[in-house]
């Protein structure tokens, strides 16, 4: 079964590959939970399986398709990872920091897999894009995703300040959303328009 992305919760810092730890039942079995980084088209362009054979072979941690564990791996604060399990109790616990200052994440041309990189909820009102773009209409998005990777919902940035007064995330009748929010670690699917002069700046929480 096919679980949402995972973010980690980093805060203000890189987190490590090997710092993601799958719990739960049944992930000791092969392949049971794989860690995915996407492209802009949501496209796989590279894969971790879990394996613990430390019974057997003393293979432990995140591996490659040869079955050798990987090293170096490392994700930027902010930025998602696509996940996939076998059974409902499965999940991975993230080690980091909470960070006391803002996330910003780079977007890319297409889409970026990004998320909520903080251990509390976070409103979307409060997520503010930056940069050449975001005040085109549409020119950015945030998707949810449900298990399949098909969209569930999706809001645009409007910033009509000067003309009708309608600034925020808004759905498609061009109407400001209110009370929507996502909780720790929930991965979002954010479309931009330019590779470098569009981001996403994710609000510390107040600790």
């Amino acid at each position: 079964m096919l679980t949402p992305q995972f973010v980690p919760v980093v805060g203000g810092s890189a987190v490590s590959l090997s710092d993601l730890t799958p719990v739960g039942e049944g992930v000791d079995t092969e392949g049971a939970i794989t860690v995915q980084t996407l492209n802009a088209y949501g496209v796989t362009v590279d894969s971790y399986m879990w394996i613990d054979w430390s019974a057997d072979d003393d293979i432990v941690g995140w591996c490659n398709g040869n079955f050798e564990v990987v090293e170096g791996i490392t994700f930027a604060p902010g930025l998602g990872l696509w996940v996939t399990g076998t059974g409902s109790d499965a999940g991975i616990q993230s080690a980091g920091k909470v960070g006391t200052s803002d996330v910003v994440v780079q977007l890319r041309s297409g889409a970026t897999a990004t998320g909520n990189p903080f251990p509390t909820s976070i409103s979307l009102q409060d997520i503010v894009p930056q940069g050449d773009n975001v005040n085109t209409e549409g020119g950015i998005t945030i998707q949810t995703l449900d298990a399949f990777g098909r969209t569930v919902d999706s809001y645009m940035w409007i910033d009509w300040s000067a003309d009708d007064d309608i600034v925020g995330w808004c759905d498609g009748n061009f109407e400001v959303v209110e009370g929507v929010s996502f909780a720790a670690g929930k991965g979002l699917w954010v479309t931009g328009t330019s590779n470098s002069g569009e981001y996403l700046r994710f609000p510390a929480p107040e600790l």
